[in-house]
């Protein structure tokens, strides 16, 4: 008889859940990284990030060949699950820029797949520019866990901790 143990990514995205309401409680304390949503209407945005954090750990990409296609299925799978609880729009035009997924006007995702090194950098700005408007969170796919690392490295060194990053391999 073996005993294997459990992959780390298979126990961290088992307490995924754990992992977002403990992001939630950690951020929501430090007033000058808030967003307008988390100002205006915090409630809102606890609900919102509470309900889509479950709902994104359980997504399973399929493997597609397009960071568009990916974008595309997390979409559907997002209306598929929420019902009519939350507004969403997929790469709306605002003011801060066009987030792949802005949900109820408080929560902006960002897909990414397979970032370079400058992908790495224009995704920092990117999402810098969401975080002042809505809770922002980045979904990588296909993104070796070195690379993942590394974007949650920079977004620390640009005091952008308060991000929140997914990973599907």
């Amino acid at each position: 008889m073996s005993s294997q143990k459990p992959k780390p990514e298979h126990l961290a995205w088992a307490a995924g859940g754990v992992l977002v309401g403990a992001w939630w409680v950690k951020n929501r304390h430090d007033e000058a990284r808030k967003s307008r949503a988390e100002r205006d209407d915090p409630e809102g945005v606890e609900n919102v990030c509470n309900a889509i954090g479950p709902i994104l750990d359980d997504w399973s990409p399929e493997g597609f060949d397009s960071e568009d296609e990916y974008v595309e299925d997390l979409f559907e799978y997002l209306v598929d699950r929420i019902d009519d609880d939350f507004d969403l729009e997929m790469s709306p035009d605002t003011r801060e820029g066009t987030p792949d997924i802005l949900i109820a006007d408080l929560l902006a995702l960002e897909v990414k797949r397979d970032l370079s090194k400058a992908e790495r950098d224009r995704l920092a700005g990117r999402t810098a520019g969401y975080s002042r408007e809505w809770v922002t969170w980045i979904v990588l796919v296909d993104t070796p866990n070195s690379r993942v690392g590394a974007v949650e490295k920079l977004l620390a060194d640009k005091d952008l901790s308060h991000i929140l990053v997914f990973a599907f391999s």
